[in-house]
């Protein structure tokens, strides 16, 4: 995929079983040059998983002193942080004590979590989602301009299904 086509519409139609929620949402989102396409399909799934609430807000910079997903209360703090991919640790313990909620969303086998799943299972507020490679591969190698997901999340799996297939994780922790 070339530089031009980075830039995408998103029709997704989420069916979250989690949460008990079915809904749509569509928006203008691109994945920047400095951003690989491996995590921009990272918060693309982010952003389904916690998009049942409505002040979700996927970050259109990939900044790591911002959340790649957030969701902000009234007064302006961070209910809920997410990163994704391989975050930077440190900055992410600070985080953890400053939001409610703090989520690393990233790959199963990866160097990232080996080295610090322990880590962030000893923060109080930490969690974790973790997908195998080969779901995200697939995803990031079909990204076409028009993103027509059909999100569906339930308790042991997350699929997507667009024009070119059907794509589901094989492995995923949640917890």
């Amino acid at each position: 995929m070339s530089d031009k086509n980075r830039v995408f519409k998103a029709q997704f139609s989420i069916a979250n079983l989690r949460q008990h929620r079915n809904h749509s949402t569509v928006f203008t989102t691109a994945c920047e040059r400095s951003e690989s396409y491996q995590h921009f399909v990272l918060k693309l799934l982010s952003y389904c998983v916690f998009s049942y609430n409505e002040d979700a807000v996927l970050n259109a910079k990939s900044d790591r002193s911002e959340p790649d997903v957030a969701i902000k209360a009234l007064d302006e703090h961070y209910i809920t942080w997410l990163a994704v991919d391989e975050p930077d640790f440190p900055t992410l313990s600070k985080m953890a004590k400053r939001v409610d909620e703090l989520w690393v969303v990233t790959t199963l086998d990866g160097d990232w979590l080996n080295e610090y799943q322990h880590s962030l299972e000893l923060i109080s507020n930490g969690h974790l989602i973790a997908f195998d490679h080969q779901f995200i591969d697939d995803l990031a190698s079909h990204l076409t301009k028009n993103l027509q997901w059909e999100v569906t999340i339930d308790e042991h799996a997350i699929s997507v299904a667009d024009k070119l297939g059907f794509y589901q994780s094989k492995q995923l922790v949640w917890h």
